[in-house]
């Protein structure tokens, strides 16, 4: 939706072509002072746009009043109600989207349609000849537009949010997460083992641990492989100067997708760090998305003096109820050439959206994603968000700059992660159905020859800091990441031709890897436990020679180098980006150290991500913000004014 210019394109026989500029009418009829209009002018020849958004952007006028104006101007009416009345044509949804309008008022003589700006000619005559009826626009404010897409096409916006990947892809749509072939083979690999089992316990079970050790010893000598790559190379460094040299006249229109649920408490720290964000604000289309169902979330919006270029969209409640049904909910209407997620408790930096683009303009046009680095604010709270910072430096740090350089595919973060609007809608955007969608859509974008950048740009979150919010949290992420292997495992075959030899055994370490070390770890624990404690006599026999050296190296030498490279990440991460004294930065390496008390942790996670898995796949277990302290008193003090 764009607001109207100072002369806009007028609908044949409707303007009054004597209307004076819109600057002056508005000085005239008092909504602006001429040093107002001055400013917003000044602002127009620095960054472009239209008078009408600049003002509207820059809160200077109600969107209600220079809509008004407008439709004085242009010789048009303006809309007289919020609901449509007694309509009994309509256009499809995707001819209304077309032309920007909608069917608002039938009458014997002619049809009232809702248009945020005039239709040109042709669309007016090709609109009345569709309906073989003549029509009266009537001018409405995106956000009244808004409230009547809603109420006219919630259907068909919530059916294209759900079913589209389904339709198209339904390969790649975790609608169902087993199929009946995959299903079939686990039971009978199931039956084989436990008929093994039966017939000769000690050998059955020497086997299956020979078979895990060579895997583990794979992933892990896979894993170092990577983290000794990302040692190596950076993410892409846009500097102060690239970022100076961007023409604001030339900046496209970015939309800003933020799912909401439950997060009143951090809404007015939110839109404070939106508002601080370098980009002109008329070229931001930023979508609040809400619940429908969320009555204090969307209160609290309602009670904050939200700027006008933010959008409310209430995402109907139908099942599956989770995060990527509402971005892509939110992304059918949004306007903008590149699109980015925030979740609700991100702070980016400032100048990230600039950057983006940079880094964009300098890959190329196979790049369709730029991934920005993720971290966290509250990173000393306590242990465990020393533990959350220490990961994040490694995983965002090294370790998705060395599966870039491998050009492998990248699973995204799930915040942060900025497109290009075609190539995302091109693919159907997200899987409503799959509860980690970023590591998805990281396949599905590598699947069509789409290539991601990490750009060394930061967002800060809220890192958890009680104990079962984390293991919620991280049960989710690690049942995405099972869904995602299953869904696209369905025929490997297939998936080894689409992602090629590279792209593939990729695949299986980083998205298979990612749940299997944590639920292979614990019971190699109990065994080391057994051991060394009870001297269990049949533990020896089941690590056949080189295997027992095998273990015994991944034991001593494996630990010990991914201790040092979460040693490594935190270390320039809390040099680099947080600049804190010698004693912080010693408290998060310190942590690093005792990291292998967090890995128990992610078993835990990873045995109860199996079990939602088979009882409730699609559950998405909702992660509370704003347990900071400096969070909370922020989120009180920080008011939006107009």
């Amino acid at each position: 939706m764009h607001l109207l210019p100072s002369r806009p394109k007028l609908a044949v026989g409707t303007a009054r072509t004597s209307a004076p500029p819109l600057g002056k009418l508005l000085i005239e009829q008092k909504c602006i002072t001429p040093e107002q209009l001055d400013s917003a002018l000044a602002f127009q020849r620095k960054s472009g746009g239209r008078l009408g958004e600049i003002l509207v952007a820059l809160q200077l006028v109600h969107p209600r009043e220079l809509y008004r104006i407008l439709a004085d101007q242009i010789g048009i009416d303006r809309v007289n109600s919020m609901k449509p009345m007694n309509v009994h044509h309509q256009f499809p949804e995707s001819l209304a989207r077309q032309y920007g309008a909608v069917v608002i008022e039938e009458c014997d003589t002619h049809l009232s349609v809702a248009v945020t700006q005039p239709l040109s000619s042709e669309e007016r005559t090709a609109v009345s000849s569709y309906f073989s009826k003549p029509i009266r626009e009537v001018l409405a404010t995106p956000y009244e537009m808004e409230r009547f897409w809603d109420q006219v096409f919630r259907s068909e916006l919530l059916e294209e949010s759900i079913e589209r990947l389904h339709v198209e892809q339904p390969r790649d749509s975790a609608m169902s997460v087993l199929t009946r072939s995959q299903l079939a083979l686990m039971i009978a690999i199931f039956v084989g083992v436990v008929v093994c089992a039966v017939m000769d316990f000690l050998r059955t079970v020497t086997v299956i641990n020979i078979l895990c050790q060579l895997v583990y010893f794979s992933l892990a000598t896979f894993k170092a492989r990577v983290l000794y790559r990302g040692m190596s190379v950076e993410a892409h460094s846009i500097s102060d100067d690239e970022v100076k040299e961007l023409d604001e006249n030339e900046l496209p229109i970015y939309t800003i997708l933020v799912p909401l649920y439950r997060e009143a408490n951090v809404l007015p720290e939110l839109i404070r760090h939106i508002e601080n964000m370098d980009y002109p604000k008329h070229k931001l289309d930023v979508r609040l998305l809400f619940e429908e169902d969320d009555v204090e979330t969307i209160s609290q919006a309602e009670r904050l003096q939200i700027p006008y270029y933010f959008t409310f969209v209430k995402v109907p409640v139908s099942q599956p109820r989770t995060k990527p049904k509402a971005c892509n909910y939110g992304l059918i209407r949004a306007r903008g050439e590149y699109v980015v997620i925030y979740d609700a408790e991100d702070r980016p930096e400032p100048d990230q959206l600039k950057k983006v683009l940079v880094a964009f303009r300098k890959l190329g046009k196979k790049t369709a994603c730029v991934q920005a680095k993720l971290n966290y604010f509250n990173g000393n709270q306590n242990l465990l968000t020393r533990w959350f910072t220490q990961e994040y430096s490694n995983w965002f740090g090294i370790l998705l700059p060395g599966v870039m350089s491998m050009k492998l595919p990248i699973p995204l973060g799930g915040t942060s992660n900025h497109f290009r609007m075609s190539v995302l809608k091109q693919i159907n955007a997200w899987d409503p159905y799959n509860v980690t969608e970023d590591a998805d859509l990281g396949v599905r974008l590598y699947k069509s020859g789409h290539t991601t950048g990490i750009v060394d740009s930061t967002t800060w979150e809220e890192a958890n800091s009680r104990l079962y919010n984390w293991v919620k949290q991280r049960t989710r992420w690690i049942k995405g990441y099972m869904q995602t292997w299953l869904v696209h495992m369905r025929n490997p075959w297939r998936l080894y031709r689409q992602l090629g030899g590279r792209g593939f055994w990729g695949f299986q370490a980083i998205v298979l890897g990612t749940p299997l070390l944590p639920l292979m770890n614990p019971p190699f624990w109990v065994m080391m436990f057994l051991w060394f404690f009870q001297h269990q006599k049949w533990i020896p026999e089941i690590f056949p020679g080189p295997i027992y050296y095998m273990a015994a190296c991944l034991l001593v030498m494996g630990n010990f180098f991914f201790v040092y490279s979460g040693v490594v990440g935190t270390y320039q991460f809390s040099e680099r980006y947080m600049h804190v004294p010698g004693v912080l930065s010693f408290r998060l390496v310190r942590s690093a150290i005792i990291s292998p008390l967090y890995w128990a942790l992610m078993s835990i996670a990873a045995y109860r991500a199996v079990w939602q898995l088979v009882v409730n796949p699609f559950y998405w277990e909702k992660t509370r913000h704003g347990l900071t302290r400096s969070t909370r008193q922020s989120g009180q003090s920080v008011g939006i004014t107009t």
